[in-house]
């Protein structure tokens, strides 16, 4: 019996050292995973120091870059449903006019110029075309080229830089609609490049002639046509000519008072008989008739 509590004894003692062998053997292999994980922790730490001293942030679009891009994507997007087939400046008026419409509603300042980019001109006659620059910085623009659907840069091409600029389409249309109609009311463009007054329609006088009721009215060379529409022969010069009974003598009219004849000795004479006779040399009117 003796024995038998002894061995029950070291059982229970057995039993209790390897319980606590186990209990120390957990504790310690938490604490290892516990330092792994810290040390992965500080490994993943100095990798996102490392990643992030390596990181390039993506740049600010500056102004000036921001309306370059967007005036070169108006442009390009314009020109693939739009189709420049005619040779008329006011196909590509129209064509500039809808890019400035575009870039105004984008904030960007924008001209419309007209001119000749293959030639230099200084008469606005000779231009052929229009384009748009749009203002990317201050006083700094871009051509832009409405019907190819690209910019030009002034080093490509330094007349797209040239020429007459407008501010607005308006003023655009205004200004081709006086060069199409460069007169006032009422008036004609003749062959000269001189507005002249209209006689019965789009037609004009030239020359002498004057417009009477709608038609010109003139005289031969030499000839000047009177207020009393009648051709008189000039005297004196070319507007000058003599009316009544007055005659042209030596570039001059002559001619006398009420009553009295200019003879064709260019002398004034009591008329007799008749309004238009008079008594020359020594005679003298009795009775109506020249005696002497």
């Amino acid at each position: 019996m003796k024995n038998y509590n002894i061995v029950i004894i070291w059982a229970i003692l057995i039993i209790s050292f390897v319980v606590v062998c186990a209990c120390i053997g957990s504790q310690s292999s938490s604490t290892s995973t516990i330092a792994a994980g810290a040390n992965q922790d500080k490994v993943n730490a100095q990798n996102t120091i490392s990643n992030q001293g390596t990181f390039v942030p993506t740049p600010i679009e500056s102004q000036t870059d921001r309306n370059t891009r967007i005036a070169n994507e108006i442009v390009a997007n314009y020109h693939k449903s739009h189709i420049y087939s005619l040779n008329d400046m006011y196909v590509c008026v129209d064509m500039a006019s809808d890019i400035w419409d575009m870039l105004k509603a984008q904030g960007i300042n924008a001209k419309i110029n007209i001119g000749n980019v293959n030639k230099d001109i200084t008469d606005i006659n000779d231009a052929d075309h229009a384009w748009v620059l749009a203002e990317v910085s201050p006083n700094s623009y871009l051509a832009l080229e409405a019907t190819g659907g690209y910019s030009v840069q002034k080093t490509d091409n330094p007349r797209y830089y040239y020429g007459w600029s407008y501010d607005n389409p308006k003023e655009l249309k205004d200004a081709l609609d006086k060069r199409k109609h460069p007169c006032s009311a009422g008036y004609v463009l003749g062959t000269d490049n001189q507005c002249h007054e209209a006689c019965g329609g789009g037609s004009y006088c030239t020359g002498n002639s004057v417009c009477v009721n709608g038609q010109c009215k003139g005289c031969t060379s030499g000839y000047i046509l009177g207020e009393d529409f009648k051709c008189h022969q000039s005297c004196g010069g070319a507007k000058t000519y003599c009316t009544g009974n007055s005659v042209c003598v030596s570039g001059q009219c002559k001619g006398c008072d009420p009553g009295y004849i200019l003879g064709e000795d260019f002398k004034c004479h009591q008329p007799c008989g008749t309004t238009t006779t008079y008594c020359a040399g020594n005679s003298v009117c009795v009775n109506g008739h020249c005696v002497g």
